[in-house]
């Protein structure tokens, strides 16, 4: 049914692949935007009146390649009354794969118009230079690869001792884990490495264990955060482009993060079931995302783990009557709270406890615009807004500048679904 409706949209009505996800994607509910868009053009780009087509417009294009890596692209484009003439939108347009390209320059002179099905359509005489992308890959691309991955072993499944479906919820959060930072003492007052992370990692999580013993919990939500890595590629770099100090290659950091994942999430398996939460951060956009990919592969066939590995930067869970978002918290303050309400406005409607948990700052928040019952918070409107603190030490930049000076611990919140937050529990370092 979907391959005659996307026949339609695009010979006929001369949608962009866009809008063609946006009316198909129904037929889909299990895949993402990217995914649907990969499965449709696939498909029409097998078909003889789309290879006719592309015939056509290589006798009207030209394309040179320049030695620095660099592509000159000229052809005929249409765009339809509506369309916004991104670069995105321009890369696409010549043929090309926008996560792979970036726009050196580009060039559209008008060429004629035409009302066809009652709507305007624009053709242009275009001629754009693109230039490789610094970071070569997009996570468009790390979905096909773990789509199509295939492991030799399987990892044992977890137990889950402590699980009561009546119980309360945990909610660990692990902001700014910045794995592969590298610190000295002499210069930083601490010194941070690979190895210090994951001491640090299993210090806090045993010491949940440990506070588990005794009690029943129906789940646990553990809750990234962002910024997971330090740096997103082996130029040592952030994903735009700031150097960092960095302990090692990537590919070192990025196994030995891994296994310390599997491994935590693997212990917080044996008290209750576990919900994994992927927030993507500023350091490690495409890094990050890969991590949390092959975190959720190792566990593929452990019902008592899942994942929520959608690059969507703002998430939210409604727990009974708490309804918690998270973010990593490099967005406008002042809105802050105000995504929440917009984005989950039938759950916000649904909770009588509200709040939003972030990162980035390293810090807790010291802030209370209203008096309230929680301490260390900024409250917008309602919604209680915390800024949680990290285990990672100060880069040398950060200390040079006197930020990060706070207490290193995990923070970890008990949610009764009926009557909200009963503890917060500092695991310190």
């Amino acid at each position: 049914m979907w391959k005659k409706e996307a026949e339609q949209l695009k010979f006929d009505e001369h949608k962009s692949w866009a809008e063609i996800v946006e009316e198909l994607k129904h037929y889909f509910p299990k895949k993402t935007d990217i995914q649907v868009r990969e499965t449709i053009r696939a498909y029409i780009r097998r078909l003889p009146r789309y290879k006719e087509q592309q015939r056509e417009d290589f006798h009207q294009s030209s394309i040179e390649y320049k030695k620095d890596g660099s592509i000159i692209s000229e052809k005929f484009i249409t765009v339809r009354d509506g369309d916004e003439m991104t670069p995105e939108f321009i890369i696409e347009a010549h043929g090309l794969k926008p996560c792979m390209w970036e726009v050196v320059s580009y060039k559209n002179n008008f060429w004629n118009t035409q009302i066809k099905g009652g709507s305007k359509q624009i053709s242009y005489q275009s001629k754009l230079t693109v230039k490789p992308r610094s970071k070569g890959i997009d996570i468009s691309e790390i979905d096909k690869y773990f789509e199509k991955k295939k492991f030799k072993y399987d990892k044992p499944l977890t137990n889950p001792l402590r699980y009561d479906p009546k119980g309360e919820v945990i909610e660990i959060n692990l902001p700014d884990l910045h794995s592969g930072l590298l610190a000295w003492r002499k210069e930083t007052g601490t010194d941070y490495d690979i190895h210090i992370t994951k001491d640090r990692f299993f210090k806090c999580l045993y010491d949940i264990k440990e506070r588990c013993e005794g009690k029943k919990f129906k789940k646990i939500i553990f809750v990234t955060l962002g910024d997971l890595l330090h740096f997103d590629n082996d130029n040592q770099t952030t994903s735009k482009g700031t150097f960092q100090q960095a302990d090692g290659r990537l590919a070192k950091i990025f196994d030995a993060t891994l296994d310390m994942l599997i491994d935590g999430i693997t212990l917080l398996g044996e008290i209750a079931p576990v919900e994994v939460i992927y927030i993507k951060g500023n350091h490690d956009e495409v890094t990050g995302y890969t991590l949390l990919k092959a975190t959720e592969k190792a566990f593929r066939n452990d019902k008592n783990i899942t994942f929520d590995t959608e690059p969507n930067p703002q998430k939210f869970k409604l727990i009974g009557k708490v309804l918690i978002g998270w973010t990593h918290g490099n967005m406008p303050k002042q809105n802050m709270g105000a995504w929440l309400q917009g984005t989950a406005k039938k759950e916000y409607g649904q909770s009588e406890f509200a709040e939003v948990h972030a990162g980035h700052f390293h810090s807790q928040k010291v802030i209370e615009k209203k008096p309230v019952n929680y301490n260390q918070t900024d409250e917008q409107n309602g919604i209680v807004i915390r800024y949680l603190p990290t285990i990672s030490s100060a880069s040398y930049w950060e200390h040079r500048q006197g930020y990060a000076k706070n207490v290193k611990t995990v923070m970890s919140f008990i949610w009764n679904e009926k009557t909200g937050l009963r503890a917060m529990w500092y695991s310190n370092i």
